[in-house]
């Protein structure tokens, strides 16, 4: 019998090599308003949806993002991933090789996703319906509603459920669901610390390649 049900990616820095672009459109975004944002800020919430992580960045800037500046986010955002997005090293290599049911689940918005997918060809890879982001549920990650959420629509059973995620809250909410969670340290935009991070936060395995993740799995 097969260890899991199924797989839930991760999208940004799992699937994509996503998150140096999109740090950059935010912190041009916060330049342009006259408020300056470090790569530290971001690193920190990496992970968490849109919305935490702008309540975030005011706490810790102690200034307020004007609603006016909110949509160019996703306008710069798309420009670079246009142009500059690509696959995380050796994903399409394990999706080809990989029969299991797979899906999506992402703190990002659904346009998002779906372009950042569309762009890098993985889009083959996934089923419309297999697209699930932090935006169809009340709850962001660390909490657990949006694996669950995902998992539900696949008919996963949690505890066969595994979850790829590179970032600390994407664990805790892997974890926080009762499922296996795999860290991964692939993108480009991780620390030298990140697997320490990622096995606190509670990683059954932390990886930094998908050729490591492969052997595990079929270990």
């Amino acid at each position: 019998m097969a260890r899991f049900d199924g797989i839930i990616f991760d999208c940004d820095g799992v699937l994509v090599d996503s998150e140096v672009l999109a740090r950059r459109a935010m912190q041009s975004v916060y330049r342009q308003a006259g408020i300056e944002v470090t790569t530290d800020m971001v690193n920190a919430m990496v992970g968490m949806k849109m919305a935490d992580i702008l309540q975030g960045i005011e706490a810790r800037t102690g200034r307020s993002l004007g609603h006016e500046y909110h949509p160019r986010f996703w306008t710069e955002t798309k420009a670079l991933f246009t142009a500059e997005l690509a696959p995380v090293p050796g994903v399409v290599r394990f999706l080809e090789g990989s029969s299991l049911p797979r899906c999506v689940a992402s703190s990002s918005d659904h346009e998002r996703i779906r372009h950042s997918l569309k762009v890098t060809g993985l889009d083959r890879f996934f089923a419309a319906e297999a697209i699930f982001s932090s935006h169809d549920v009340r709850r962001g990650k660390p909490e657990p509603d949006l694996v669950l959420h995902a998992a539900a629509r696949m008919g996963f059973d949690p505890a066969r459920s595994l979850v790829i995620e590179d970032s600390r809250f994407g664990v805790m909410g892997a974890k926080a669901a009762g499922m296996v969670a795999y860290g991964f340290l692939g993108g480009a935009h991780l620390l030298a610390n990140t697997g320490d991070a990622l096995r606190a936060a509670g990683a059954d395995f932390v990886a930094r390649t998908y050729g490591e993740i492969a052997a595990e799995m079929d270990r």
